[in-house]
């Protein structure tokens, strides 16, 4: 059996025992976990990351999770490949089902027998069905992971430094005697010149 790869920033909480009024966590990555998960999505360096979250129990066995993700961080601009200070904040709302794998509501298999899990999904999520829970994996969701894939939805994917941006021609090297020149009057320096008189 293949062991599972340990996540960069990781905080099993029990799913299976959440109390009616909810229950809330504050987690918070240390430096080597922050080195570990920068290293995973390909950052420079993770200054601070923390997170908190609220689990409610639902019908079903179903745990709601609602929260929000901090971190400040660097990036790399993508134009002058220079370090870019960045501050990321994102909400989580995701929902959980703590008895085995989640299965597609009743409703949507007649017309989607036959079909993948995971085109069915898509399917009830263009008819604005609510899309199937995630599984809490032997009953317990990993608010570290959690954490980490709502920060990488909160990146920056084109970070840029201040005042840098792409201009037109940047790449094509100009002619400083045609500045300002038209471009028919560029166009007359690659005109051929006429043979020297006494030849056809």
């Amino acid at each position: 059996m293949t062991a599972r790869p340990q996540p960069e920033f990781s905080f099993p909480v029990d799913a299976t025992n959440v109390p009616p009024a909810g229950r809330r966590y504050a987690i918070k990555a240390d430096a080597a976990e922050r080195a570990r998960v920068a290293e995973r999505l390909g950052l420079p360096d993770i200054a601070t990351l923390s997170a908190t979250f609220e689990l409610f129990p639902d019908a079903g066995g179903i745990v709601k999770v609602t929260g929000s993700v901090e971190a400040s961080l660097t990036q790399t601009c993508v134009v002058t490949l220079k370090p870019v200070s960045a501050t990321v904040k994102d909400e989580v709302e995701a929902r959980f089902a703590t008895h085995g794998p989640a299965k597609t509501p009743s409703k949507a298999l007649p017309k989607g027998a036959g079909k993948k899990t995971e085109d069915v999904v898509e399917e009830l999520v263009a008819l604005g069905e609510e899309e199937p829970p995630e599984e809490a994996l032997d009953g317990h969701i990993d608010l570290g992971e959690l954490a980490v894939v709502h920060l990488a939805l909160g990146l920056d994917p084109y970070p840029r430094a201040p005042g840098a941006a792409f201009e037109a021609g940047s790449w094509v090297k100009k002619d400083e005697k045609s500045e300002g020149q038209s471009p028919f009057a560029v166009l007359a320096h690659f005109k051929p010149k006429s043979p020297p008189k006494g030849r056809r």
